[in-house]
């Protein structure tokens, strides 16, 4: 019993605090990814083609919305570690750090999208009529982004100093909001006009300027523990910016490099035609969604172990990123009998081909088998290697196994020997199998503890 208590919590207290960060975020995914799935369910009644405009269409979206979560994931690195040292002035530093490459990025995002659509397209699909509408999409998208890059980082950003119910206010408020716009927009009711593809876009960016508007309100009105407001974005001098890049670069990095492999999986699965984007597109959200408690106890695992290095309790966060990954471990199980259970009750709310149907049954199995390695790798990956400052592992066993494994299979398969669609899905997958493997080594090895702030404590305001 003392070498299991060395080794894990097994007192309460520490696990209503993880489940207190986790259901939030959790939650937040949930209506995070129930707007996906309205999108593909309302643009599912208007075909294969829709499904896959508005899913290729949003590849510049998953790059911007990766680049910002590495950017604020790399801020609560540092972020996470002043909390547990209540350094509230540099807490507020590094938030504005974030803010501005975040805004900067959204920015680029958004010329490119409006400009240049079709060719963005030609890099994913083939199709002229998938592109075509993919197009229209993206350059209605693009309006979006800032507005998004604004919210989505600040948000990001208050996990670390453990803050997180007020991303269910605010998403849950923009769910209903991106609905009933879609709803008006997509299908033309209520008097307005019927613009299919694009109407999903409108309904988007209407959303994430009402997000925007709800965090300003939040900001200003409501919270009170960081205190934090736009006027700290024109304040330069923090000497925390040497800091902030050795912990965001590496974390950008990776989550650039991980959505730039996902392009070019989506770039293989689009060359394979509509029938596999369509099904990969509604596996892929089926799959987030039941996952959704392990990428929140990812994130929690991050703020606790972060914060516990902060106080200096170096053993205690051996202690939780332990606890957290065996429970990731039984998450991972619960996801596999959901996946497995809902299989055919989720495809019957899509208007798909046949192909398309029996295509997503096949790749939903293959995802239930595949649950505990994705669970692990997560908790690993996203959690305790961040959360303890060990960013280059992190970047070597997320992106690192993509490119030399995944992705070199996953192109071998689909164009040199035209493998079957489920085959080339695996191999596309298949890294997981590998970071869970090598991310357990990671952690039993102890190595991947950096205390990453500064000893001296900053000087109020």
């Amino acid at each position: 019993m003392h070498r299991l208590r060395s080794a894990f919590y097994t007192e309460p207290a520490f696990y209503r605090q993880v489940l207190a960060i986790t259901l939030p975020i959790a939650a937040q995914n949930v209506i995070s990814l129930g707007v996906n799935m309205m999108d593909i369910i309302m643009l599912g009644q208007l075909g294969d083609v829709a499904i896959a405009a508005a899913n290729l269409g949003g590849q510049p979206f998953m790059l911007l919305n990766v680049t910002c979560f590495g950017l604020a994931s790399g801020a609560a690195v540092l972020i996470a570690q002043y909390w547990g040292k209540r350094d509230m002035l540099r807490i507020r530093q590094i938030f504005a750090l974030s803010l501005r490459f975040a805004l900067g990025a959204a920015a680029v995002f958004t010329a490119l999208g409006r400009l240049f659509p079709e060719p963005i397209l030609h890099i994913f699909a083939s199709d002229p009529e998938v592109i075509r509408e993919g197009a229209a999409y993206l350059s209605w998208l693009s309006v979006s982004f800032v507005f998004y890059a604004f919210s989505a980082c600040y948000i990001m950003c208050l996990r670390a100093v453990e803050q997180v119910k007020v991303s269910i206010a605010v998403y849950s408020s923009s769910f209903f909001v991106n609905v009933f716009f879609n709803y008006c927009f997509i299908f033309g009711k209520l008097g307005a006009p019927a613009l299919g593809v694009k109407g999903a876009a409108l309904g988007t960016i209407l959303a994430r300027m009402f997000e925007c508007g709800a965090v300003l309100v939040y900001m200003y009105r409501i919270e009170r523990r960081v205190c934090f407001t736009p006027k700290w974005l024109l304040r330069f001098r923090s000497g925390l910016f040497g800091d902030y890049i050795r912990n965001s670069v590496p974390v950008v990095s990776n989550e650039l490099l991980w959505a730039l492999g996902v392009a070019v999986m989506n770039l293989t699965i689009g060359h394979m035609g509509p029938s596999f984007t369509s099904a990969v597109s509604i596996v892929n959200v089926v799959n987030n969604l039941v996952s959704v408690f392990i990428f929140g106890m990812a994130n929690a695992t991050a703020v606790v172990v972060g914060k516990t290095i902060g106080e200096g309790r170096l053993a205690d966060a051996h202690r939780a990123a332990n606890s957290t990954v065996a429970v990731s471990v039984a998450l991972s199980l619960v996801a596999s009998v959901l996946l497995l259970a809902g299989q055919r009750p989720v495809m019957s709310l899509y208007n798909v081909s046949a192909q398309a149907h029996d295509t997503a049954l096949t790749l939903m199995a293959i995802l239930a088998a595949m649950q505990p390695f994705q669970a692990v790798g997560t908790v690993m990956v996203v959690g305790v290697l961040r959360g303890g400052g060990d960013v280059r592992t992190n970047l070597l066993l997320d992106s690192g196994l993509l490119w030399a494994l995944a992705i070199p299979l996953g192109l071998l398969g689909g164009f040199v020997l035209h493998w079957s669609a489920p085959v080339v899905f695996f191999c596309l997958r298949c890294d997981n199998i590998v970071k869970s493997v090598l991310g357990f080594i990671r952690l039993c090895s102890g190595r991947w503890v950096r205390v990453v702030t500064r000893p001296d404590a900053a000087a109020g305001e």
